[in-house]
């Protein structure tokens, strides 16, 4: 994944200013309505079963607590298609694949990942869906120098090497034994030599940047930084230093964060002192053709010319970090700041023994490269002009087996299920598009670059985006991000599924989920803060389109950890997975059945389960916080959040009005009302498309929702309100004075959105 699940994880899940929503129950009339409507909409009787009965009707859409058995008095019939879904879902298959895929590290635009193309393409076409094509885009690649890898070196003042970091990664299993490994490197990290004195700088955020800086009062110009991973994308760490005018930074996986237990690989699965993360620190998309795709045809700018990351940038391994963190002088660090190696961390800057340096040599290179996604189609046979899109990336930075390729072994495996149905006559009522992305981790480019290249054509037509970067880091409880407008959707589907866990009381996936997500909210928590951290970012942020990305996940109260342990490391290996992570595959065969199941659901639903009261709701938490926050110094400054409130009401008032239509509507309306259904779900579809503002944020012109987009700060985690929240940022931690202008414009554009977005669900609305 391109920045991983270091995201922010959130354990009380209110609404605040990270975009977390603390959800409301429905309701029992609520519950009422949709029952009522489902007997009037599918014709069929009170019954055990689902609440709208079975039939073999494609388009017939199962509600929670149906059972696969029909009554002995009814005629045999053909399987529900959900019921396909979640019988043939096979986890032999899925172990097969994922096998097959990590057999070679399967980076882009090398042998490894153009091979997994092939395999790819093959294994689709062979399932009978109706057409597979491969999608090549030349774009700007990072690499490393195999000849001359990357290193970091404690010298006396003499140029004598005392210490030098592992040039790679040492094989600790027959698994990790392979010469295609790639040495350790940050992509787009600038080459060049970094030299001197080293300043530890905690996480390398900008918090952290602003107490050096103001008050130890350490100049960090010139100065070469090193930083343990986590709390940020790695690349807003790179871009901290270059903004406080650091000459390079190292990075490293310290131990409180990646190893807490008595073991490591391959004795368990935290990461050992020899391990260390990978991983870009550049942009979205190819560098070369910012916010255009990378067509033959397309104006490229000059290498010269990319705006990017000028420093030298490196990894290393904890056992490695603490060779030089360990010499270091200056003050001690402060409590927070202090790690789990056994040492006295201190800021420098520089080292007790003064005759000693750091050398920091980066030999990256870059280069153009195919890269290349794997897209392939069911056409739908009511409304094959709208698109539900289920997405993973192919490439990793060595094996993967979590990373992204668990996801990949289950969508090949969906594939032939869906294959298998459509042989059948099983076809969808709206087209499902399936896609394997390539180089991801380099910066979501494949996925940046096709969204870009069918943007229109998305931006009119797909109905939702559903992510499973991977399928599993632990095999416990099921953990999303979603779009307000898919909320119910991921719920429905949920109480379809069976709960993994056989020996629990729990029997839906739903009831496992409410159970270990440990709230007391009346459902399962999720996040709406998507980030950037994988590829329904340009989905979500730039096409409005609504998206989920979920996986399963460890129990946090046990482990407060940053990520699994040996992310992007070259333990990261089917050994690890079979043994550590989901040992019998029944976590990775259930999120097989859940993204099927909710895919399904999308394409066959008459009218679109997307509850723009949910929006509402959310909308008006995020400005009273806002108000909690700044509202005292936005009256002395005259930002008028009056206004704000009052189109976030007014929204608030036509969701419950267009709401009580759609019931309404359904409740008297034929099934055969086919128009009306229609103009219901394209209100729908582009309500989501209401909060993007063409002309982008203050300064990235790339992101372009209003109310949801990456923070400035760190690209693992969105800000609601960015452009407001991002302008703050900087008038309370930079001084920047003049930005009140900004402030206000941002909230005034803030405002024109979410009335627009009122005006949506009008019935004429001009």
């Amino acid at each position: 994944m391109f920045s991983s699940r270091e995201k922010l994880r959130f354990s009380n899940m209110t609404i605040d200013n990270e975009g977390v929503y603390k959800k409301a129950g429905w309701g029992r009339s609520q519950y009422a309505v949709v029952f009522v409507c489902s007997l009037l909409f599918m014709g069929v009787g009170i019954g055990i079963g689902y609440a709208v009965g079975r039939n073999n009707s494609n388009s017939n859409i199962p509600q929670a607590g149906d059972t696969a058995q029909e009554t002995a008095t009814k005629p045999p019939r053909s399987p529900h298609p959900i019921d396909t879904i979640l019988s043939s879902i096979n986890k032999d298959n899925i172990k097969q694949n994922l096998w097959k895929y990590t057999s070679r590290p399967r980076m882009s635009g090398t042998p490894g990942g153009y091979e997994l193309v092939q395999i790819l393409q093959e294994a689709w076409r062979s399932s009978g869906i109706d057409e597979v094509r491969v999608t090549p885009y030349d774009v700007l690649m990072s690499y490393p120098n195999r000849t001359n890898p990357n290193r970091v070196q404690l010298l006396t003042s003499s140029g004598q090497l005392i210490f030098q970091s592992a040039l790679f990664e040492p094989a600790l299993d027959s698994l990790s034994n392979n010469s295609e490994i790639i040495p350790p490197f940050n992509a787009y990290a600038a080459a060049g030599i970094s030299e001197g004195d080293l300043v530890y700088v905690n996480y390398g955020r900008i918090e952290d940047f602003l107490y050096l800086t103001q008050n130890m009062s350490i100049d960090l110009k010139g100065k070469t930084l090193i930083a343990r991973y986590g709390k940020i994308f790695r690349g807003d760490k790179v871009k901290n230093a270059q903004r406080f005018n650091a000459s390079g930074i190292i990075m490293y996986t310290d131990p409180s964060d990646f190893n807490r237990g008595n073991s490591t690989y391959p004795d368990s699965w935290w990461m050992p002192p020899s391990g260390l993360q990978r991983g870009t620190v550049g942009g979205d998309g190819d560098p070369l053709t910012p916010l255009y795709p990378a067509t033959d045809y397309a104006y490229r700018v000059k290498e010269s010319d990319v705006s990017g990351i000028k420093i030298p940038a490196q990894p290393i391994s904890y056992g490695d970090a603490q060779h030089f963190l360990s010499e270091m002088g200056g003050e001690e660090a402060p409590l927070e700041w202090r790690g789990a190696l056994p040492i006295t961390y201190r800021i420098g800057p520089g080292f007790r023994n003064s005759s000693l340096k750091i050398r920091l040599e980066v030999n990256n290179f870059e280069e153009k490269r195919t890269v290349e996604n794997v897209i392939g189609y069911i056409k739908g046979k009511t409304e094959p002009d709208r698109y539900i899109l289920l997405g993973n990336h192919h490439d990793a930075w060595v094996f993967g087996a979590i990373d992204p390729l668990s996801g990949t072994a289950v969508l090949t495996e969906l594939i032939r299920v869906f294959g298998e149905m459509l042989k059948s006559g099983t076809r969808p009522d709206r087209t499902i598009v399936f896609c394997a992305w390539g180089a991801e981790e380099h910066g979501l480019i494949g996925s940046t670059e096709w969204v870009e290249e069918y943007m229109k054509v998305l931006y009119e037509r797909a109905v939702a985006y559903l992510n499973v970067d991977y399928a599993v880091d632990y095999n416990y409880v099921l953990f999303a991000g979603t779009s307000p407008l898919l909320q119910d959707s991921l719920y429905q589907a949920t109480k379809l599924v069976p709960n993994p866990d056989t020996s629990s009381s729990d029997k839906t996936l739903y009831d496992a989920w409410k159970t270990r997500d440990n709230s007391n909210d009346l459902e399962p928590s999720v996040y709406y803060s998507l980030g950037s951290g994988s590829d329904m970012a340009t989905f979500y942020q730039r096409a409005g389109v609504p998206s989920i990305d979920m996986w399963f996940t460890y129990d946090e109260n046990k482990w407060d950890i940053l990520s699994y342990p040996v992310y992007h490391s070259a333990y990261e290996t089917v050994y690890l997975y079979e043994n550590f992570i989901d040992p019998g595959y029944s976590y990775t065969a259930t999120m097989a059945k859940l993204w099927g199941v909710l895919a399904w659901n999308i394409a066959n639903e008459k009218v679109l389960k997307f509850d723009v009261r949910r929006y509402a709701t959310a909308i008006n938490k995020f400005i009273g916080n806002l108000k909690t926050e700044f509202g005292a110094k936005w009256t002395k400054q005259n930002v008028n959040i009056g206004a704000l409130e009052s189109a976030a009401q007014n929204l608030t008032t036509e969701a419950e009005n267009f709401h009580q239509k759609v019931q309404s509507l359904q409740a008297t309306s034929s099934a055969a009302n086919v128009l009306q259904n229609r103009m219901i779900n394209d209100k729908l579809i582009q309500f989501e498309r209401a909060f993007i503002d063409c002309e982008g944020l203050p300064g990235r012109p790339m992101y372009k929702h209003v109310m949801f987009a990456p923070s400035v700060y760190d690209s693992y985690s969105d800000n609601s309100f960015p452009g407001i929240v991002d302008t703050m940022n900087e008038i309370e931690n930079q001084n920047a004075t003049a930005k009140w202008e900004v402030l206000k414009q941002q909230v005034s554009i803030a405002t024109f959105i979410i009335q627009s977005a009122a005006n949506t669900l009008k019935e004429v609305g001009l």
